[in-house]
């Protein structure tokens, strides 16, 4: 034993733990499946320590440590060790044995229980392969070493929760939030936008309640590790809803080792010129009135968009932005050179891949069919038609700015717009750029 108590490397490739404890769990995707799946009843410091625990010892055999070298290994205190494997245990997620021992009472062992097993071996967890090192790192909480984690336990007695606080390091990250980030990391895009991870599952994965959830994603963003995120939405005017939107700073000190940093294009310029503005104020005004009087605008060149959207509120004025910027940014990538300025609108880039995406987007909303002489498939396509000239010129209004940066290969990047601060207005832009995938068109 003492011939081998030298710090080799886990299955997580960043853990030190010692060879006689060391399990090679034969790959990641047991590590993320224990990351993603629900463990009913579970907090999220518990549900952190049963992922470190997989990930540092791996799923095959039982780990005889005692609570003090669990907490070291895995990263925690000695108290949250103890209680993550009591929780553990009683959730039947663990399964404590008691194994003989010559020099004197039995050791402890735990091990992962066979149906937990099973479980994650079912479970299908979205994660991009190029996020797995950042995921990987993220879960490793190079902590605080015993004798500071005795001193902060004896503080704790004499001090205050706030001056505690403010003694941490500024921008540190704790536990709860590294695992946060890891589950927003499962469902991230290339360029760190998450779209297809709703509240109820991250809270699911997690163990956070809603609440905590939104308190937590509030330092996320305060920290720099979220650029921003737009709040999920219902709408009569959407398909479906529409869920909560983030986007992770991949460029951020905490994973900046993963080798997944893309580009940042902010450039500033006045009010497009163009249709754009006009329309959106009128929009902006449209989605806070609170009466629609379809009758009454159906002559106006501008009635179909702003009855679809009237009422609707600011919040979903801010989701219709989003909309729009997602469009302009695939206008963007997919069809940079051809963007023609100042052109006629019969000479535009007609992008049949996007008009269906707008169709699939937004809805009819319900109300319109009681109008007398109001020809409602007609206002349905001048609809789908209005917001496809408002991406494009949102599109054309981009480009002219991002085109003042000298030597930029822009028709080779794909692009994603980063929604900005609606008192920031439309003077401040933020974009995400990476090369273009070969071999798969383009798309981002």
């Amino acid at each position: 034993m003492n011939a081998s108590r030298k710090s080799i490397k886990t299955g997580c490739n960043y853990c030190d733990i010692m060879p006689a404890y060391c399990q090679n769990y034969g790959g990641i995707s047991v590590f993320l499946s224990a990351l993603f799946c629900e463990v009913k009843g579970l907090g999220p410091e518990g549900k952190y320590f049963l992922v470190r625990f997989i990930q540092c010892f791996g799923v095959t055999d039982p780990v005889c440590l005692g609570v003090k070298e669990f907490a070291k290994q895995v990263g925690v205190t000695d108290y949250q060790a103890s209680a993550a494997l009591d929780a553990l245990v009683d959730a039947e997620i663990l399964i404590r044995s008691l194994v003989p021992n010559k020099r004197g009472k039995p050791a402890r062992c735990h091990g992962i229980a066979e149906a937990f097993l099973a479980k994650l071996n079912r479970l299908a967890v979205p994660v991009d392969a190029m996020h797995k090192v950042a995921i990987e790192r993220l879960m490793v909480h190079v902590g605080t070493d015993a004798a500071e984690i005795r001193k902060i336990q004896n503080q704790e007695k004499a001090q205050s929760l706030a001056r505690l606080r403010a003694r941490k390091k500024p921008g540190s990250l704790n536990r709860v939030n590294r695992l946060l980030m890891a589950v927003l990391l499962c469902g991230a895009d290339r360029f760190g936008v998450v779209r297809n991870l709703g509240t109820v599952q991250i809270c699911k994965a997690t163990g956070l309640s809603k609440e905590r959830l939104r308190n937590r994603l509030k330092t996320l963003m305060d920290q720099g590790l979220i650029r921003i995120y737009i709040p999920g939405l219902s709408s009569p005017v959407l398909s479906v809803k529409r869920k909560s939107i983030y986007y992770l700073n991949l460029n951020h000190a905490q994973l900046e080792k993963s080798g997944q940093a893309n580009s940042i294009l902010e450039v500033e310029g006045g009010g497009m010129d163009l249709a754009g503005p006009e329309l959106l104020q009128r929009i902006r005004g449209a989605v806070s009135s609170v009466k629609r009087d379809a009758k009454r605008s159906q002559n106006s060149l501008e009635a179909p968009i702003l009855m679809f959207l009237a009422g609707q509120g600011l919040s979903f004025y801010r989701t219709f932005l989003a909309f729009l910027e997602e469009y302009a940014a695939q206008l963007l990538s997919k069809h940079w050179l051809n963007l023609a300025e100042g052109g006629a609108l019969t000479e535009r880039v007609d992008d049949s891949q996007l008009r269906k995406q707008i169709l699939k987007d937004f809805r009819l909303p319900a109300g319109f069919q009681e109008v007398e002489d109001l020809d409602v498939e007609a206002i349905r396509a001048k609809f789908n038609e209005q917001v496809y000239d408002l991406a494009y010129d949102m599109a054309l209004w981009f480009k002219r700015l991002l085109s003042n940066a000298p030597c930029v290969p822009f028709s080779e990047l794909d692009f994603v717009i980063v929604p900005q601060p609606a008192a920031q207005g439309y003077f401040y832009r933020a974009f995400l750029a990476l090369p273009k995938r070969r071999g798969v068109g383009g798309d981002i």
